[in-house]
């Protein structure tokens, strides 16, 4: 069997000086790829492979580095650019290698699709990368450049851990390069001619950043095609830089003539038709022609969502929301392009065509979808944390009209519901009176929107307050309730339901609450407390909210297990509807009827115990009055 030649391969951040040290490499005779993509800083090469590099901002968010593409589909193209690379390497008569900032959170991936790989680590100190990407202004601000940067180094450095490395010392580079470079050679065993290690010295540039006339390269660009006027990747890298440049005139000019050059994928030539319809609206063209361009980009790759998704948030902008809904409805169908690999905004495919549906949706009074929608988006591990929150808030703009969805009595199902044995495994409990109404509110609200109510074994009342004749009638229209009566006090009416539940779960819904949201309420709860055995009790209102807060979990706080969602653990017993699971309920020493709060007492004795709590992600039912 062959030998496979291992691939160098340089590992750093953006501006972490990478791109310095593949120019090095590829002076001393290794084979980095034939085309690389431009970068708008002098020397412009970025020395990552176009191929590479197309597949790399595919697979991974530019900064942050998170995974956004099939696991198996990123380790068969890896895969598949591996065995080209190589080959390419071995026709140029050279090692093979690469660079690109988001191999630093692909190591594991690389090492199973590309076999032996020989790291080369750049260091270089981490206030100088953010200095350079502040300088640069790259991506939105500091501090997601510094928090990137840092994602990067920890993934790479963790993922290195017990593998051989070279490592190159970025200032050191530029200080003493010859030295460096000398043993950066040795280290590769690098057959370097003199000859070589000269032009590699004169490579490296000795000021940090530095900047020219002409900081894009626009006239670098301008003279390769006017030298080759039918290089058509010089015209599609005009083109974009263009665009990058903010002079739309001409990226909308360069665009149209990479159409007409033809010789492109479907997807290359899409891209410079969503371009070109992206430069007009940038140029207050007449909106009529700007969405004529949106569309013909759509009919020609009708697989791609954005130019629907940017016809629909023009509409909405514009107080036209009956539009809105139809593009952005029709956009949020539109599958995941998983094979695609030039998206740029691949949040526009995931989530935010729907995120326009569900603001479109409540404006034109389709609540319910609008409702499900939101809650389908919070519950989604992709969406930043400040887009949650907002899409939190839009959901509860729709509480209203899912309360009153959720308030008609569901006599055909409670005609299915039957009193249960005393040893069912789940329990449901409320406490009513003196306000007949507000328990019939409680318990519309609950039968309507539990989905798994067949999961339900008892209904179990205490009745602090009912008239004998409110009770009758409270009995007589929901069948399956059993009554209780017990001592004085919030206490004692828990601690006596506490002697009739025999099963292992007990969801108590308190008093006077409405819910709003369908949910698998059931299910959801008794995961939680299967997946977290220290865990005695799971809210259902996320930080046991009594009203609508227009706040949810943040994704770093949530866990996730089979059935559950997400959820989170806290200390914190709550006072507000709420599933225990009764044997470790006993544990924290249980419920007395002699306490004046329970819950309280319950919150101290089950920290003394080692207990936790939990609590679903949202609120999803309010407390009256």
């Amino acid at each position: 069997m062959a030998l496979v030649e291992p691939i160098i391969v340089v590992l750093g951040p953006f501006g972490g000086g990478t791109s310095a040290v593949a120019k090095v490499l590829h002076h001393l005779g290794v084979f980095m790829g034939t085309e690389f993509d431009w970068t708008y800083r002098e020397p412009h090469d970025t020395w990552e492979e176009s191929g590479l590099s197309r597949l790399c901002r595919r697979a991974f968010s530019e900064p942050g580095g998170q995974l956004q593409m099939d696991a198996g589909v990123l380790q068969a193209q890896l895969r598949s650019w591996a065995e080209d690379h190589r080959r390419a390497a071995r026709i140029a008569g050279g090692r093979p290698g690469v660079k690109h900032p988001s191999l630093c959170v692909a190591v594991d991936f690389m090492r199973d699709a590309w076999g032996p790989v020989v790291p080369v680590v750049v260091d270089r100190p981490f206030e100088k990368v953010v200095a350079s990407l502040n300088r640069l202004g790259w991506w939105t601000d500091e501090r997601e450049r510094a928090e990137a940067t840092a994602h990067l180094i920890a993934v790479r450095d963790a993922a290195l851990v017990g593998t051989a490395t070279v490592t190159v010392d970025f200032e050191a580079l530029r200080a003493m390069p010859a030295v460096v470079i000398r043993r950066l050679a040795d280290e590769l065993h690098l057959n370097a001619t003199d000859a070589q290690l000269e032009a590699a010295v004169e490579s490296i540039v000795q000021s940090a950043d530095l900047s020219d006339a002409d900081p894009y390269g626009l006239d670098l660009l301008m003279a390769k095609v006017e030298r080759n006027p039918e290089d058509a990747r010089s015209v599609n890298i005009l083109a974009q830089t263009y665009f990058d440049s903010g002079d739309f005139v001409n990226a909308r000019k360069w665009y149209s003539r990479q159409i007409e050059m033809g010789g492109f994928t479907d997807e290359e030539t899409y891209i410079a038709k969503w371009q070109i319809a992206q430069s007009m609206a940038q140029l207050d063209t007449p909106w009529p022609d700007v969405q004529d361009a949106l569309l013909k980009a759509w009919e020609f790759r009708p697989t791609r969502a954005e130019p629907l998704y940017r016809i629909a948030l023009h509409y909405r902008v514009a107080g036209r929301y009956r539009l809105g809904y139809l593009f952005a409805e029709r956009a949020a169908q539109i599958p995941f392009p998983e094979q695609d690999m030039m998206l740029f905004d691949p949040a526009i495919l995931a989530w935010r065509a729907t995120d326009e549906q569900a603001i479109c949706a409540s404006w034109i009074g389709k609540h319910a979808e609008a409702f499900t929608l939101c809650r389908r988006l919070v519950g989604r591990p992709d969406i930043p944390d400040h887009d949650r929150q907002r899409i939190t808030v839009n959901r509860d703009i729709s509480v209203p009209a899912m309360i009153e969805a959720a308030s008609s009595y569901p006599d055909v199902l409670v005609g299915s519901l039957i009193p249960g044995p005393r040893d069912a495994e789940v329990t449901v409990s409320l406490v009513t009176g003196p306000d007949r109404g507000a328990a019939e509110r409680t318990l519309n609200s609950f039968l309507n929107c539990c989905n798994d109510i067949a999961q339900v074994g008892r209904f179990l009342v205490i009745d602090a307050g009912l008239s004998a004749q409110d009770r009758a009638m409270l009995h007589d229209h929901y069948r399956f309730l059993e009554f209780a009566d017990p001592d004085d006090g919030p206490g004692a009416r828990l601690a006596t339901l506490r002697t009739q539940i025999h099963g292992r779960f007990w969801l108590h819904l308190g008093q006077g609450w409405r819910f709003f949201a369908p949910e698998n309420f059931l299910t959801r709860l008794t995961a939680v407390l299967d997946a977290e055995p220290q865990v005695f009790q799971v809210g259902i209102n996320f930080a046991d909210a009594r009203k609508l807060t227009g706040t949810c979990a943040a994704e770093q706080a949530v866990r996730r297990a089979p059935d559950a969602g997400r959820y989170v653990v806290t200390e914190a017993v709550a006072s507000g509807p709420a599933m225990f699971d009764t044997e470790r309920l006993d544990l924290a020493g249980g419920l007395n009827d002699t306490e004046t709060d329970s819950i309280a007492e319950l919150r101290r004795r089950s920290g003394s115990a080692g207990l936790q709590t939990a609590s679903l992600d949202e609120v999803l039912c309010i407390a009256a009055g």
